[in-house]
């Protein structure tokens, strides 16, 4: 019997040197860590939470002027939800 296909998920990832410009690009500031490093710790918990429910992560890296171009074209307002639809479209793809 073959084996069932691994879901993959993207994971919103951030450079230290980008996080404080997409903190202040977002609609949602206030859901994103104040901090990079908190946030760090947070996304790694979650990658490994969702890799051991035998999840594979795709860590998406998330650019300030890429992601607003990518929300304009959609007419998406860059928020959590547009974050999450980014990752996700990008693992796919890749």
């Amino acid at each position: 019997m073959a084996e069932a296909s691994v879901r993959t998920i993207g994971l919103p990832w951030y450079d230290r040197a980008d996080y404080p410009a997409i903190r202040s690009l977002m609609a949602d500031p206030q859901s994103l860590a104040p901090t990079y490093d908190l946030w760090l710790m947070a996304a790694q918990n979650n990658e490994s939470v969702a890799q051991q429910a035998g999840l594979r992560v795709v860590r998406v890296p998330i650019r300030p002027d890429a992601f607003a171009q990518w929300c304009a074209e959609r007419g998406l307002t860059l928020d959590g939800s547009a974050r999450a639809k980014f990752a996700q479209s990008m693992a796919a793809s890749g």
